[in-house]
């Protein structure tokens, strides 16, 4: 849909073709409705924002400032962990970590295709958590996702956390070097730069996964990661330096871009 058509469908709760079949007038109050929105709009604010809501692999997630918005690049790193594990969440109940979880976008659209698997999300923010949680429930699938409020570093280095073993460790990290968070685009820098801000080279987070992951995951458990622009080079260094992965792989966005990272933790 347009951005008109989006705005106009959140103001009137109804479907786009209802715009065309019913083209009845706004009413006073929704019509300054529609003129707030396009006054934010103009304002810079995303149109996610603006309208409460992104959709996500089919799913209407509830969106504001509080969360990095959605993007389809996650759709393909979703689609490639069910293609992955295809027949196999069929028998097995896989317990599966989402670092960084935001609106839940990840462990919400899993936890929706894999009837049999048991979520752990973790974010650093309460106010994200709560989002999330709100999201989950909208969708009927809060009972089997673990909503835990803690910063990914001391998370993973627990050792009750180690002990559990998960199958697949799934995140989104921010990958945006610190530097360049002043020349991103208007609109994306009103969302929360704790989702942006890679550090100084755009890896910390990238690097503290693949450090920790080999004590997550049980034996050929998988990692997926989302990177950023440029960045597959420097990822396959730090690959190479833990040596505890294999059939590492990297896979392209909508715009031939390698964005996303899969990699099979070696059975010893």
């Amino acid at each position: 849909m347009t951005e008109k058509e989006l705005m106009l469908t959140s103001v009137r709760n109804c479907r786009r073709l209802d715009l065309y079949v019913d083209q009845r007038p706004l009413t006073n109050e929704e019509l300054g409705r529609y003129r707030q929105m396009k006054a934010q709009r103009a304002a810079g604010r995303p149109l996610q924002y603006v309208i409460g809501h992104c959709d996500f692999m089919g799913l209407q997630l509830k969106t504001d400032e509080r969360v990095l918005i959605p993007r389809p690049e996650t759709e393909i790193m979703v689609d490639l962990v069910l293609e992955q594990l295809k027949g196999v969440a069929q028998n097995k109940n896989l317990k599966i970590l989402d670092l960084g979880t935001g609106s839940g976008n990840i462990a919400i659209a899993l936890s929706k295709n894999l009837v049999h698997c048991h979520m752990t999300t973790v974010d650093v923010s309460s106010e994200v958590v709560v989002l999330a949680r709100v999201n989950a429930t909208d969708h009927g699938v809060d009972d089997r996702i673990e909503f835990v409020c803690k910063d990914m570093r001391s998370y993973c280095a627990e050792e009750t956390v180690q002990s559990q073993k998960f199958d697949l460790i799934i995140s989104n990290p921010p990958y945006i070097r610190r530097s360049q968070l002043p020349q991103l685009p208007r609109d994306v820098q009103q969302e929360p730069r704790l989702a942006l801000d890679g550090g100084e080279d755009g890896l910390e987070f990238h690097r503290l996964i693949i450090e920790q992951s080999p004590s997550l995951l049980n034996p050929g458990g998988l990692l997926f990661l989302e990177i950023g622009d440029e960045q597959e080079q420097d990822i396959k260094k730090i690959f190479a330096q833990r040596a505890r992965f294999k059939n590492i792989f990297f896979h392209k966005d909508y715009v031939n871009t390698q964005r996303i990272v899969s990699a099979r933790l070696k059975s010893i």
